[in-house]
């Protein structure tokens, strides 16, 4: 905070170093007659403006008192509450979460876990989900300490737990609003509070105090929030999280998931005290059997029925045992092939697991005109390519899968071919062509060096605030300043070449300089936690770059008229002297032509420089290269969003998931998605 404070002093007082130069020159330029009036006018009045505009603005925020921090936080716990409700509902939707659709998914308590919390003498040995997840929710709205940590295997229903949960205490909204942090992400050696801290801050952004986002955030995490940990076992150091958990939430409630092995062996010595820990049960060949006969009756399950009725403790039953495992098989309409159901030997089950995964894919894309084998090739590729500590997918960082070579060479290209041929046009007028050609040059190159200096902007809106002004941070006073310097520079270097006095330099470069920085400083990022799409995401940074390239031509305009109309007088002598132009037109059409050469260098300048700095920019050159690599189709938006209509990926927010970790892992090998495909070349119906 006192970072923010110091950094707010140092920005206003160079406003009013600004302001107090700028009327020391107004002053001394009216007293020697070097200043004209219009030199006034351009000079002096659009930085009175810009300072007044700012001091206008604090003034009428300062008017309204802002609430203090237990209010604000207490307003951001009901509104918190409607959208983790509304968000996981949503998302158990896509997870086939029905009422009418769960499987009755058993728990066991484990041997010696605790019995002293009221949850745990309540409930039995055993049970089922609905049984938990109710008693757990009533516990908590009751004021209890209730800690529950569920184990089980990868695809036992862990997460599906704390889905279940989070809907049972978000709607209706209790003492506690339930929060879903996916563990993976976590590193153990910061303090847990803090990362979850900025997971709320990122995913449940206080938008209507976003001065204080942070602080309200702490606030409810430390007093507001029940965390629902999910993924211990997927922590780079699992041991150290979880002594961190058990002291940093000592005496709070909280779901914790993790492997059964894993858990066994961090927890063997009683880490976690006065917790409930339970183990999702595998199910039985009968459960087995009754949920595919509920779900797809017919006679194309007589195989697989009586294949299971067979092997009760077979690979078949095993391959089984697990929801996710048994959903694709429901998915597929329990037709299996014949060598699949008999099936034996050690790697048995595997086989199967990786046919049912393999199957779902090609089951998945067999309507329409997408090729299964180019759709599994593509989706293996986006496989290993998301996130490792997340599991997310992201369209603006795959551009880590494409050398930054490339780019550099698209932003010199784009950039030498844009600048050079508005600054050819414009220097033509003065008959300097190849004059303009190198500055053109010159530019494009230390522009796209600039640009490809810093990382990649993640996805902006064009958002002018206006209400509040605050301080950047520093990674993007940096981009702010950065944009300012080339923009003002660039044109102070043109206007050199073409007028006698220093002073239309300065003025020009100022000019722009702020044109640049206020048009960079307007555009502030996406949130891609919020209630947001892949798709719209990318609208907006598109949107945000147009913008750009349009607010840098209004200010060029500005200032090329009244650098035109002051050529006559301002030129550079006898450079310029063979330039019989000038003196011909009226000074009224040398203005409209610098307005419009103006708004051409502005425009182009801002735009090729938002351009490669944005997420968007990058995204239309890494979605050519992969395109053209093979790794990924044309219309890559297009087809990402028809693998989440097809089921095989799902939508959080600005991201995009696999259906499943198992389904991610299994496609990011690619030996074993060949496999698979080929495995599954006659059709998941060959038994039909």
């Amino acid at each position: 905070m006192r970072a923010r404070q110091a950094l707010t002093v140092v920005v206003y007082t160079a406003l009013a170093i600004i302001l107090a130069a700028t009327l020391v020159v107004a002053v001394c330029g009216i007293r020697s007659g070097d200043l004209k009036a219009l030199d006034l006018w351009a000079s002096l009045i659009p930085v009175v403006l810009t300072v007044a505009t700012i001091v206008t603005t604090v003034l009428q925020a300062g008017r309204r008192p802002p609430a203090t921090l237990d209010e604000a936080v207490a307003a951001q716990v009901p509104a918190l509450a409607r959208k983790v409700a509304k968000d996981w509902a949503e998302e158990s939707r896509h997870r086939g979460l029905f009422p009418e659709r769960r499987m009755a998914v058993r728990w066991r308590r484990r041997s010696g876990s605790e019995r002293v919390s009221r949850l745990a003498a309540e409930l039995p040995d055993e049970g089922v989900l609905d049984q938990l997840t109710g008693a757990f929710a009533r516990h908590i709205r009751a004021g209890s300490l209730s800690r529950l940590v569920v184990t089980g295997e990868p695809g036992a229903g862990k997460t599906a737990v704390c889905v279940l949960a989070t809907l049972e205490l978000a709607e209706p909204a209790g003492p506690a609003v339930p929060v879903l942090f996916h563990l993976s992400s976590w590193n153990p050696a910061r303090p847990l509070m803090d990362w979850m801290t900025d997971e709320l801050t990122a995913n449940y952004p206080a938008l209507a105090d976003q001065m204080r986002s942070r602080r309200i955030a702490a606030e409810l995490v430390q007093h507001c929030v029940m965390p629902v940990l999910d993924g211990l076992d997927e922590v780079s150091d699992p041991a150290t999280a979880l002594r961190r958990i058990e002291d940093e939430l000592e005496g709070r409630s909280f779901i914790l998931t993790c492997r059964t092995a894993d858990f066994a062996r961090l927890d063997a010595d009683g880490v976690l005290s006065e917790a409930l820990v339970v183990r999702l049960q595998p199910l039985r060949a009968d459960e087995a059997r009754g949920v595919l006969e509920t779900a797809r009756p017919g006679p194309v399950l007589e195989p697989l029925v009586s294949a299971l009725d067979a092997g009760p403790g077979g690979p078949l039953a095993q391959a089984l045992e697990t929801p996710f495992m048994l959903s694709l098989a429901v998915a597929l309409g329990g037709s299996l092939p014949g060598e699949m159901l008999s099936a034996t030997g050690p790697e048995a089950e595997e086989r199967i697991k990786r046919h049912l995964l393999g199957a779902f894919i090609t089951r998945a894309y067999r309507r329409g005109d997408v090729d299964a084998d180019e759709a599994c090739r593509y989706l293996a590729f986006l496989a290993r390519n998301v996130d490792s500590g997340t599991g997310r997918l992201a369209w603006w960082q795959l551009h880590r899968a494409v050398p930054r070579g490339v780019y550099l060479t698209l932003a010199v290209v784009n950039a030498a071919i844009g600048c050079s041929a508005a600054a050819i046009a414009l220097f033509s007028l003065f008959k300097r062509p190849l004059l303009g050609l190198w500055i053109g040059l010159g530019a494009a190159l230390v522009g796209a060096l600039v640009v490809e200096l810093v990382p990649q902007d993640d996805p902006r809106r064009a958002k002018p605030r206006l209400r509040s002004v605050r301080p950047p941070s520093s990674h993007a006073l940096q981009r702010v300043l950065g944009f300012g310097v080339v923009g003002g520079a660039a044109c102070a270097v043109i206007v050199w070449f073409l007028y006698e006095k220093p002073q239309y330099a300065v003025i020009g470069g100022v000019l722009s300089g702020i044109a640049f920085a206020a048009t960079r400083y307007f555009s502030e990022p996406s949130d891609p936690m919020e209630a947001v799409t892949p798709t719209t995401l990318l609208r907006s940074d598109r949107s945000a770059v147009l913008y750009a390239w349009l607010a840098g031509g209004v200010p060029g305009a500005l200032t090329g008229a009244y650098l035109g109309a002051s050529i006559k007088d301002g030129r550079r002598t006898p450079q310029l002297d063979d330039v019989t132009l000038i003196d011909e037109l009226p000074t009224a059409i040398e203005a409209l032509m610098g307005a419009a050469g103006g708004a051409l260098l502005s425009a182009t300048g801002l735009g090729l420089m938002a351009i490669g700095s944005s997420s968007w920019g990058r995204f239309v050159a890494t979605r050519s290269w992969l395109a053209v690599r093979g790794h990924t189709p044309r219309r890559l938006m297009a087809f990402v969003e028809d693998a989440r209509e097809r089921g095989v990926l799902r939508q959080m927010n600005g991201y995009y998931e696999f259906r499943h970790r198992l389904l991610q892992r299994h496609l990011a090998e690619p030996a074993r998605a060949v496999a698979s495909a080929a495995d599954t070349s006659t059709g998941p119906d060959s038994t039909q």
